[in-house]
């Protein structure tokens, strides 16, 4: 049997939350911005043309933005590492998960510092 993994992505999910270890950044939110990428079997979904095979990525968005907001990250590394934990638990088709994280706020002669992490199960 041919397993057809494939990998749906999410790009640029920005947001605001509360994320980082300064004072002012415990009681303000400020921009994210999010990169999520899932690695899953395409085989049923794709002879089948079910989202029920696959990973509805509205859903997915949506779960990530309150998971994180909920969170109240100090660390862009937490927030990365817990949420890529958090799809690989609640997402049981995925078999990997990619997280970034970027504030652009963060360093204002840059785009921002960014964190990321793989995790595969």
């Amino acid at each position: 049997m041919v397993v057809e993994t494939g990998k749906i992505s999410i790009r640029d999910l920005e947001f605001s939350c509360i994320i980082g270890t300064l004072p002012f950044e415990r009681e303000n939110e400020q921009p994210v911005v999010m990169n999520i990428s899932v690695w899953l079997d395409f085989t049923l979904a794709a002879r089948n043309e079910d989202l029920a095979h696959s990973i509805d990525y509205v859903q997915l968005a949506d779960d990530v933005q309150d998971f994180v907001c909920k969170s109240r990250f100090q660390l862009e590394e937490t927030l990365v590492v817990e949420t890529a934990k958090h799809i690989l638990n609640h997402y049981p088709k995925t078999v990997a998960a990619e997280v970034s994280v970027r504030k652009p706020l963060a360093i204002p002669q840059s785009a921002g510092a960014e964190s990321s992490i793989k995790i595969i199960r």
